[in-house]
């Protein structure tokens, strides 16, 4: 018997060595215990997780499974770069295990010596050509190589000429390449070598298949090479597009990053995804078992050390018991120990910023040399990722680092963190131009860089001092929560990053639980519930307490939790008395209720509260207010004095992009497109990426006959991904308002399948049913509609027309009694209806008392005003015999069924 190698001694050592991860081999196992025709069988495995965590050993490991099972097997890294290069490597590897693919070796060196004559000739046309030429041809020649997937995606000649000129040079390269060569099959090969490779591979892949009971695939590493190898693999085994792929083959993805759902989504069936989790105490207790480690403080520095990720557990336990030489140990390894010890303190040092550039390396070292040299050095490490963005070291790495500087040299740890604090503080004035860093808040969170500044200070703050910035911060929380799901994460995370990092279980209890909150839910009701921990909790002072319920009772009008918002409201009255902002919000929750006589009267007590103020009211306050007030006469319908009063707004806070956004949708409602457009275009001048200003001037532009301009709005909103299905509701509008009823019904259907819950896709979808007759199918929507929102006033009234067409007078009043019910009686437009429908039916006086009613409620509203005293002249005068009733309908009243779009389907789909 032949003496073994030194790589399988190594092999087998580390396969005794190998501990835990018993379900993932039972699984893999499993699979390959099977058939494939079996219908548990998985055709792949997907292995995510985080640097360090022991992919690649479980990948060894399941491919000796394999091996053991008879199977042929091949292990491709990132050392290969494209799909050819991986093709190759494959063929060497089954050729080393007596299965060679002779064809496709035969077709992979043709290829090769193709593309090789194409460089070469490549270069020397651009030595002919002169300098520009050169770069274009190179470039072109590189385009058709990354094109093909020959050299992965990475951009590296982007920067250098702009895609015309790449055009223009590929176009030249590939007619070169068609006179160079005679067979266009060659021409092929360099420029899409895919189609001419791959079926060759699978043809030759099943033949050997055949001979093997299985045939399986591993590609670690996976993150970086998934850019040019996930497309085709998907294509390779889902697609017939290169062929047959055996039935026998079985894949295997390891790396960093989760499947892509858009090209794996649709294969749960046949594939096993399983996110890599660090060893738990217990496996990590085995392992160290399995290395003669028996000390219990030993086992214990190495768990905390490590926190079971495997790299770091068989690191460590070289050195047990003794934390600050197992960091050192750990550092050792991923610096190298012969590492020259200015470069050990640098790195150490410049492990302290989550994110590197050369400003904070000079901070954090506090050295006299060249920043620049040293952030060269530092981003050059194997550990460092994100080289062209935010360069910042491996987690798996950073954390022995942070943990031996923090344990070994706390008053350097300490000095470092202030200043790097301070740094990112004077970047925040400076940015913000010159005002002091005070919070998350103002417009940090439409500039990322001021963002990023505020929350580095913070986080440096909390690991220098915990106990006097974590209230600081804590007390920002209520105003990131307000800003968006992004912020409140970015807010969270920094706390709970420098709850891990620097030792405070405050801290990191604070961090732990934002960020559960949030992963269960960071829309407007998540975020309510985060403004509630700071709240409920201690660890905020008076202020902070009433801010954070400001905001919650803000995010709870967001969610639609209208109650609990008026809640907090009075809650906020007992904790600030007077306030005016408590007031004007308390009115936006009322006119989000429909209660918009409560909202009128809450807006004059916030200005009356502002008025009182000791401080002169400043301008931004009086424009919000003003801009509320405009608003809320908008939803009342009362459109000329909305322009107006969102005018006024406008005087004192020009270019808003909010209050443009209103004054156009009031001018839309007065049948006034053109102002509109160009409130719109002022707004999104301010602001490109307003969404709902590009519905709204999609809507204006369909108004005025620009279908085009109006499309072309839509595109740009469904670019946002704001809310898919609202684009595709506002061009379903657009075919409806064009009396396209049959495109509409089937545009709306498309929007009620990307979102099942959008009501008012199921509203526009019943007009267009009953358009084209279909009024079982308009009853239907309606009534759907209705079951989801019981409150939803327009659908209601539009079943009661319907009924008022057809002649059904009890089931129309009945819709009537619904809508007066359903609001609480708290609004004018249902009493008014119902008033005309009982005039039209005779009941001339229970219609008279409707009328007063919706005058109690709204006694401001001309309309409601006019229209009642008209009627009651007409009662007057059939009650004198001047004629026998009340005219059943009249232009106003017909106005209030159909053309105010305040009340139906004119506004924007799903409003602002």
């Amino acid at each position: 018997m032949s003496r073994p190698s030194l790589q399988d001694l190594i092999r087998r050592r580390r396969q005794g060595a190998f501990v835990g991860r018993e379900q993932e081999i039972e699984l893999f196992a499993r699979n390959l215990d099977g058939a494939p025709s079996d219908p548990t069988h998985r055709f792949l495995f997907h292995v995510h997780g985080v640097g360090g965590v022991g992919k690649s050993t479980l990948v060894r490991e399941w491919e000796r499974l394999a091996v053991g099972r008879g199977a042929l097997t091949a292990y491709v890294d990132d050392s290969v770069h494209s799909v050819p290069e991986v093709m190759a490597v494959v063929a060497e590897q089954f050729a080393r295990q007596g299965r060679p693919l002779k064809a496709l070796e035969k077709r992979l060196e043709a290829h090769r010596r193709r593309v090789h004559e194409a460089l070469a000739a490549s270069g020397a046309e651009a030595g002919r050509e002169g300098d520009g030429a050169s770069v274009v041809s190179s470039a072109a020649v590189r385009a058709g190589l990354v094109g093909a997937g020959m050299l992965p995606v990475v951009g590296a000649f982007a920067p250098v000429v702009d895609g015309e000129r790449l055009a223009r040079g590929a176009d030249r390269f590939a007619a070169s390449l068609s006179a160079r060569f005679r067979d266009q099959d060659d021409v092929r090969l360099v420029l899409d070598p895919l189609p001419a490779l791959s079926p060759v591979f699978l043809a030759e892949l099943g033949r050997v298949a055949e001979e093997v009971p299985w045939t399986a695939l591993f590609f670690d590493t996976y993150e970086n090479t998934a850019p040019f190898l996930d497309a085709w693999l998907r294509d390779l085994t889902t697609t017939d597009r290169y062929g047959e792929a055996p039935g026998n083959l079985v894949l295997t993805l390891a790396g960093r990053n989760r499947p892509d759902p858009v090209l794996w989504g649709d294969h749960p069936d046949l594939a096993a995804h399983l996110a890599l989790e660090p060893l738990t105490e217990n496996e990590t207790g085995r392992l160290l078992d399995a290395r003669g480690i028996r000390d219990e403080d030993a086992r214990r520095a190495v768990w905390e050390g490590s926190a079971g990720l495997p790299v770091l557990v068989t690191t460590l336990a070289d050195h047990p018991g003794d934390t600050v030489l197992a960091g050192a140990t750990a550092v050792d390894r991923f610096l190298g120990r012969d590492a020259p010890p200015e470069q050990r303190e640098a790195a150490l040092a410049c492990a302290l910023p989550r994110t590197l550039d050369e400003d904070v390396c000079a901070a954090a070292t506090e050295e006299p040399g060249d920043p620049a040299a040293l952030f060269a050095h530092l981003t050059a490490l194997p550990f460092v990722s994100g080289r062209e963005g935010a360069p910042r070291y491996h987690d798996v790495v950073r954390a022995p680092m942070l943990h031996l500087r923090r344990t070994t040299a706390p008053a350097r740890w300490r000095a470092a963190h202030l200043r790097l604090a301070a740094l990112h503080e004077r970047r925040y004035e400076e940015l913000a131009g010159g005002a002091p860093a005070g919070g998350a808040g103002g417009r940090d969170e439409a500039d990322p860089a001021r963002l990023h500044a505020r929350l580095e200070a913070a986080y440096h703050r909390l690991c220098a001092h915990p106990a006097t910035a974590l209230p600081e911060l804590l007390a920002e929380g209520a105003t990131a929560a307000r800003l968006g799901a992004a912020p409140a994460r970015r807010w969270a995370r920094t706390l709970a990053d420098a709850g891990r990092d620097n030792g405070d279980a405050a801290t990191r209890g604070w961090g732990a639980d934002c960020l559960a909150v949030l992963d269960e839910d960071d829309g407007p009701k998540g975020r309510a519930r985060l403004a509630g921990l700071l709240v409920d909790r201690p660890g905020l002072g008076e202020q902070a307490r009433a801010e954070a319920l400001h905001a919650r009772a803000a995010l709870h009008r967001e969610a639609g939790a209208l109650a609990k918002a008026l809640a907090d409201y009075d809650r906020l009255d007992a904790l600030r008395p007077g306030d005016w902002r408590t007031a004007m919000e308390r009115a936006v929750a009322h006119r989000q209720t429909g209660a918009y006589a409560a909202a009128l009267a809450h807006l004059d007590e916030a200005e009356a509260r502002l008025a009182a103020a000791e401080a002169e009211p400043d301008t931004p306050s009086l424009a919000r207010l003003t801009r509320e007030r405009g608003e809320t006469r908008r939803h009342l319908g009362q459109f000329e004095e909305a322009v107006t009063l969102l005018g006024q707004a406008l005087d004192l806070a020009p270019g808003d992009p909010g209050t443009l956004v209103s004054r156009a949708s009031a001018h839309l409602s007065l049948g006034l497109p053109e102002p509109a457009v160009a409130d719109l275009d002022q707004a999104l001048g301010a602001r490109p990426g307003h969404f709902w200003a590009l519905l709204k001037r999609a809507r204006a532009h369909d108004s005025l006959g620009d279908r085009e301009a109006a499309l072309a709005d839509l595109a740009r909103a469904a670019e946002l991904a704001q809310d898919p299905a609202v684009v595709i509701g506002e061009r379903a509008e657009i075919h409806r308002r064009a009396g396209e009823h049959t495109a509409a019904v089937a545009a709306f259907g498309a929007a009620i399948a990307a979102d099942p819950g959008y009501l008012w896709a199921y509203g526009g979808r019943a007009m267009a049913h009953h358009a084209l007759g279909d009024t079982e199918a308009a009853v239907a929507d309606l009534r759907h509609a209705l079951s989801g929102k019981p409150d939803y006033l327009w659908a209601r009234l539009r079943l009661a027309e319907i009924h008022h067409e057809q002649g059904a007078c009890e089931a129309e009043f009945a819709e009537y009694d619904e809508a007066v019910a359903a609001t609480g009686g708290r609004l004018a437009r249902p009493y008014v209806l119902r008033a005309q429908a009982r005039a039209a039916h005779g009941e001339s006086e229970r219609a008279l008392q409707d009328f007063d009613r919706a005058l109690r409620i709204e006694p401001d509203d001309e309309r409601v005003r006019e229209l009642a005293e008209e009627w009651a002249r007409a009662y007057v005068a059939a009650s004198e015999g001047e004629q026998t009733a009340p005219a059943p309908e009249t232009p106003d009243a017909t106005s209030w069924r159909r053309s105010d779009s305040s009340w139906g389907h004119g506004g924007t789909s799903a409003g602002w």
